[in-house]
């Protein structure tokens, strides 16, 4: 697969060069809790690119108390748009309709704060933490807290997307599942059709460089109407 040069040098200053040739407008930037990312790193770097990047301040079930804390504190009153969960590789896995959970996304909807959560792809202790009816379980008892899922609940593909049909409050974000995968072709059909103001463009970068994203998604067979919407207009609805 290729690599990003900015991969290569872990230079963040490349990086930003590469977003601004590939003429992506802004990057959401996620903070990966179980991979030991920090919020306040990531308030840094919001403060060195104000105007190109859209943080995500990451969260965990460790202790709810201080999650809710973290929220107030880099969402409510801070420069972070949203948080991210991860249900299926926190450090302690758990599921997504974990009534621990529940005081998280009661504040978030409350606070119009939205969830962008990992449900779906490989990288987790068993498939049954991405069973699609987990995340209709919270859209339906949250009806107005957005949630994005990020790798687009796959390999649950027309599940999926009939949750997104059902629950206007569901949005996938299916980044490189969108392109070479079993299903991809599903979620093309629905961002064409049924789907087209619930599918946002993700690169999951370094995975794919960001040049590399952008041309497969305007070479997957989306509407020129679909293609507007599902590399911004969703997104910045959302966020």
């Amino acid at each position: 697969k290729p690599v990003a040069p900015s991969m290569k040098a872990f230079s963040l200053e490349m990086l930003m060069q590469e977003k601004r040739e590939a003429k992506v407008d802004k990057i959401v930037v996620p903070v990966r809790k179980a991979s030991g990312g920090q919020n306040a790193d990531l308030v840094d770097l919001i403060e060195q690119y104000p105007d190109e990047i859209i943080g995500l301040a990451g969260i965990d079930l460790v202790q709810v108390d201080y999650s809710l804390r973290e929220i107030e504190k880099y969402v409510v009153n801070g420069s972070c748009k949203g948080i991210v969960m991860e249900p299926g590789q926190d450090l302690e896995p758990w599921m997504a309709n974990d009534q621990k959970a529940y005081p998280i996304y009661k504040y978030c909807e409350k606070n119009n704060i939205p969830i962008a959560m990992t449900f779906g792809g490989i990288s987790v202790p068993s498939l049954r933490y991405y069973n699609p009816e987990l995340i209709d379980d919270i859209a339906a008892d949250f009806p107005e807290l957005k949630l994005i899922l990020v790798h687009g609940g796959w390999p649950y593909v027309t599940e999926v997307c009939q949750i997104c049909l059902n629950r206007t409050n569901v949005y996938l974000a299916p980044d490189f599942y969108f392109i070479k995968s079993p299903g991809c072709k599903d979620y093309v059909e629905a961002a064409n059709a049924l789907l087209s103001d619930k599918i946002i463009f993700s690169s999951a970068y370094p995975v794919l460089p960001l040049g590399d994203a952008v041309e497969c998604y305007r070479n997957s067979g989306l509407s020129e109407q679909a293609l507007e919407k599902v590399l911004y207009k969703n997104a910045a609805t959302v966020l």
